[in-house]
């Protein structure tokens, strides 16, 4: 189970969530938006700018450097 960043995974991809990078402020943000670890996340955009993602049925735009801190794996791995 290899983890990466939200930013290194190509559209389409199906992630679970594993970690968070930084801080308690960057978690409580995080987990306030419902991004909890074991979450299953969608990737639909992703690269240098922002992250666009889908979780729990609603659509998300993250920041590249709020999303460069959430760590996930691929869900079949």
């Amino acid at each position: 189970m290899k983890q990466r960043s939200l930013v290194d995974f190509a559209p389409g991809t199906k992630v679970i969530i594993d970690s968070f990078g930084g801080g308690r402020r960057v978690r409580s943000r995080l987990y306030s938006m419902g991004l909890t670890p074991g979450t299953e996340v969608l990737i639909t955009s992703s690269g240098m700018g922002p992250c666009r993602i889908r979780i729990r049925g609603f659509d998300l735009v993250l920041g590249y450097g709020l999303a460069s801190k959430i760590f996930a794996h691929v869900k079949d791995e």
